[in-house]
């Protein structure tokens, strides 16, 4: 019932480093059984976890919460300084992946009046492949998308639908929700990748997800994120003058111009980006 959208940019892999654009719309929906019964347009599906990361979720927004929740619990167990960083945060991913399944589990057995004995236990249960369905198309639409660095400041940005997780580098960029597929085919249109420049990327990002607005459940309004190694997070929310400009310029010609150190000067003082 959303888009999510990060894409890792200005990437430099001999010194192993560079930025996050991440973007989502702020549609949020309340489900009731799986089934959307309200929505509100000034919600949020990005939320701050420990130790600078930051994470983009799809899913129904009181099932959002718990989840983040989950998550953020997992990561404040480990310290930002480990090493370890990258294999201790996708550990903590994969307890939040096992927590979504036997929750959506628990919740489909309810529903359908099974036990979990029966369901285990019952190899004539007649419902079995009906809750075993339900249980699939409810877990994985939870869609998490984690950005962060390590403690020597490399990027980090993996993805997980709670069956399988990924980790990306290049081409650098992952979308979740039901705008998922306009939002990676308007990327690939603009041949997106990790070592485009930040602003360049950040246009690429806000396009992509205005395409995705094909899709009914993609609200039209946007929270974006810029992040930076050892700097504070940056709200690049707004349209501001230089983006209004860039669309009359560029929209859908070449931005190519985007990756020139001009671009970097007037995209950090519309948005009062200190570097």
């Amino acid at each position: 019932m959303t888009v999510t959208i990060t894409a890792l940019c200005g990437a430099d892999p001999k010194t192993q480093t560079g930025s996050f654009i991440m973007c989502a719309d702020t549609l949020v929906t309340f489900c009731s059984s799986g089934v959307p019964v309200s929505g509100n347009q000034d919600g949020t599906k990005i939320y701050d976890l420990p130790h600078g990361f930051y994470v983009a979720i799809a899913d129904d927004i009181s099932r959002s919460h718990q989840v983040v929740s989950h998550l953020y619990k997992e990561m404040e167990q480990f310290d930002a300084a480990d090493p370890r960083i990258l294999d201790l945060t996708k550990l903590a991913i994969d307890r939040t992946a096992e927590y979504v399944r036997i929750w959506m589990r628990r919740e489909v057995l309810a529903e359908y009046g099974v036990s979990l004995t029966e369901f285990l236990e019952a190899p004539q249960l007649a419902v079995r492949s009906e809750v075993a369905n339900e249980i699939k198309t409810r877990v994985i639409s939870t869609q998490l998308t984690i950005a962060g660095f390590g403690y020597k400041g490399n990027p980090i940005l993996l993805f997980t639908d709670c069956v399988n997780t990924q980790e990306q580098t290049n081409p650098g960029f992952f979308c979740g929700g039901a705008g998922m597929g306009a939002a990676l085919d308007w990327l690939n249109f603009r041949e997106q990748k990790c070592f485009l420049s930040l602003p360049r990327t950040f246009y690429h990002v806000r396009e992509a997800k205005q395409y995705a607005e094909v899709s009914p459940v993609v609200g039209g309004r946007n929270h974006t994120l810029l992040l930076r190694h050892g700097k504070p997070m940056v709200n690049v929310s707004d349209v501001r003058p230089i983006l209004q400009e860039w669309v009359n310029h560029m929209y859908p010609r070449e931005t190519v111009a985007l990756d020139k150190p001009s671009a970097w000067d007037r995209f950090a003082a519309d948005y009062t980006i200190v570097d």
